[in-house]
């Protein structure tokens, strides 16, 4: 079964082209071209890649991880997606943070990672990382400041032993 599907994507003033063609049910082509508007003739981007039809849903995955790495790099706003392309492009979506990995991010934060890379890094949003930033007490717009007490000295994983609470009084000594 021979099938072919375009898709023209106006975005802002590019205009992509993404085409889908097979002549059988073994192969697929993708084709992307890119131009602006106003200059048609000259390609933004263009590129085709030819592969077994069965290996489309592993490159689906591949390129939205991939593009979406990219455009974090970049800091590029996008729409927000549904929740199963979240979970497809940020692995660690929705999971709970690890004191290893609470430490990890502060280390990086402070020095100097972007928030875009950093999410990259752990497969979450943007939007996550900062807020777990704030939790632990920093602030993501200046990544200069640092708690009173020192970076990582409050986590909500770390036992009171840990912080140097005041032992209790021996028995039978007067308060």
């Amino acid at each position: 079964m021979a099938f072919r599907h375009i898709n023209e994507l106006p975005l802002g003033d590019k205009i992509f082209r993404v085409e889908l063609a097979s002549d059988d049910d073994i192969t697929v082509t993708l084709t992307l071209t890119g131009w602006r508007e106003a200059a048609p003739l000259t390609p933004l981007a263009g590129g085709s890649l030819t592969m077994p039809l069965a290996d489309v849903p592993t490159l689906r995955i591949a390129l939205n991880r991939g593009l979406r790495a990219l455009a974090l790099a970049a800091d590029v706003a996008e729409p927000i997606p549904d929740r199963d392309i979240l979970r497809e492009l940020f692995p660690g979506h929705g999971a709970p943070w690890i004191p290893q990995h609470e430490e990890d991010l502060t280390q990086r934060f402070h020095a100097g990672e972007t928030i875009a890379r950093i999410a990259a890094r752990f497969g979450r949003t943007p939007d996550s990382v900062r807020t777990k930033l704030r939790e632990l007490g920093h602030d993501p717009r200046r990544p200069e400041h640092c708690p009173p007490d020192g970076c990582l000295s409050w986590s909500r994983y770390a036992s009171p032993a840990m912080l140097g609470a005041a032992q209790e009084p021996a028995a039978g000594t007067a308060s």
